[in-house]
């Protein structure tokens, strides 16, 4: 998911929700290793966002399958 327009999209709705906090963003090199947001409260939030909408979009693949 990582570096792809569904990720670009995902951060962009985040940045909406928490606009006014810093959103200074890592080189995406460090992206891989869980390092998005320089802010390291605002990054574990994004992570916690990003698994939220993994696992909610898991379970609508499920209920299709």
């Amino acid at each position: 998911m990582l570096k792809t327009k569904e990720h670009e999209d995902l951060m962009a709705m985040f940045e909406r929700e928490f606009k006014g906090r810093r959103l200074d963003k890592e080189r995406k090199e460090f992206w891989t290793m869980g390092r998005i947001y320089q802010d390291g409260e605002l990054n574990e939030l994004f992570l916690a966002y990003r698994r939220g909408y993994t696992f909610g979009k898991a379970l609508e693949q499920q209920k299709a399958a």
